[in-house]
């Protein structure tokens, strides 16, 4: 089951390498890794998934989501692994990664959601 993750991922990551006009070389460059690591990510030939960090830097370079690159990898923490597998919650993050979002905003979600999660009981 394992090697199939890594198959599925070293596909997905050697489709977007080239969908980005990157070599492998310049790849591991971006993320701090050789050439060969990824041509071995790509071929599926590594027992294990490349670490958390390593994926996300990944992620950025190749342009995906990386909430939903990290779940996809089985690497998404649990506590958002629900979240990682919905295109609006992975909208959600995204606007809150790229915006400054005050503790008033942060205070404001929070009691909308409440009072939305209190109409369901």
């Amino acid at each position: 089951m394992a090697q199939q993750k890594n198959n599925n991922l070293g596909t997905l990551i050697r489709r977007l390498r080239k969908e980005e006009g990157l070599t492998q070389s310049q790849l591991g460059d971006a993320v701090g890794v050789g050439e060969s690591y990824i041509s071995k990510i790509e071929a599926g030939k590594i027992s294990y998934t490349p670490s958390e960090e390593t994926l996300r830097l990944l992620a950025q370079k190749l342009n995906i989501d990386p909430l939903k690159f990290l779940s996809m990898a089985e690497k998404a923490p649990e506590e958002l692994k629900a979240a990682a597998d919905s295109e609006n919650a992975r909208e959600f993050f995204s606007l809150v990664r790229d915006s400054r979002i005050g503790n008033e905003d942060w205070q404001d979600l929070t009691n909308t959601l409440r009072r939305r999660l209190s109409k369901r009981k």
